[in-house]
């Protein structure tokens, strides 16, 4: 399938699949004519690599794992799991700090409602 149908199948831009393609997350197979093709295969490692950088996984740290994460899900290899555990760990922390951040706004509005 050509790159227009891709997108539209895989719900990510024209734009953001050259930007894919440029940072060696995805090479699809060229046409005599120069035309990109893509296959079910692409589609799937798309939704993954997307779901993971939705996630906080930077496009260099998919890119060096371009291999790992076209096997099954259920055989990742150990560098993708390290980085996904650290971004995990990375994630925690900033939900944390956010709530933390949260607690204090809404103290200060609890505060302020007394105020007035």
């Amino acid at each position: 399938m050509k790159i227009g149908e891709f997108s539209r199948q895989c719900g990510v831009s024209v734009r953001m699949l050259r930007f894919y393609e440029t940072a060696g997350l995805l090479m699809p197979r060229r046409t005599a004519q120069g035309w990109r093709e893509y296959d079910a295969a692409d589609a799937v490692f798309i939704g993954k690599a997307a779901q993971l950088n939705r996630a906080g996984v930077p496009l260099k740290d998919l890119a060096l794992m371009r291999d790992c994460l076209r096997d099954e899900p259920q055989q990742f290899c150990a560098e993708l799991r390290a980085r996904l555990a650290a971004t995990q760990e990375d994630l925690v922390g900033e939900i944390a700090r956010l709530q933390q951040s949260a607690r204090l706004l809404a103290d200060l509005l609890a505060a302020s409602d007394k105020a007035a």
